[in-house]
């Protein structure tokens, strides 16, 4: 049932991903495009570029953990006897699992001190911006626990 449902979410979290980088690189064409085609850049096309790079840099970072694509030192996995390298693995996780507490910690902080300003060229709240940290955290945090799991029941 777990997996299942962790498979729904990172389905999820793809998508959105997804939507962001062609956000991104929809609204940087077009950007360019009126820029030196029209002369006439669009004020908002620089804020909302940099809020689908940001969602779309902070999603990816979970889905990396989902799918063990972090960067490692992989040389480790072949110098070491497998019990050391899967208790050394089980320790990364947990430190970033840490690592990941703290940034929603502070990121919900962040959140706090932002949410009520507003993006100049385009009027949005920098709530929006600033909630991808706490949102791409809980999802890095499932993602850590689920491959702690999954390490733990040798199934990496």
């Amino acid at each position: 049932m777990l997996k299942k449902t962790t498979r729904i979410l990172y389905k999820i979290v793809e998508a959105l991903s997804v939507f962001f980088v062609f956000g991104m690189v929809g609204t940087v064409c077009y950007v360019v495009f009126t820029r030196y085609v029209m002369n006439n850049a669009p004020r908002w096309g620089e804020e909302v570029a940099l809020l689908c790079m940001v969602w779309f840099s902070l999603l990816s970072a979970s889905m990396a953990i989902w799918d063990n694509r972090h960067i490692r030192v992989a040389v480790w996995e072949m110098v070491l006897p497998k019990k050391v390298f899967k208790a050394l693995e089980v320790l990364v996780h947990v430190i970033l699992f840490g690592i990941v507490v703290l940034m929603c910690w502070y990121g919900l902080d962040l959140l706090a001190v932002v949410s009520r300003g507003k993006m100049s060229g385009t009027g949005i709240s920098y709530f929006w911006l600033y909630v991808s940290i706490p949102v791409s955290t809980a999802f890095m945090l499932i993602a850590t626990m689920q491959r702690i799991g999954e390490i733990l029941a040798d199934k990496s």
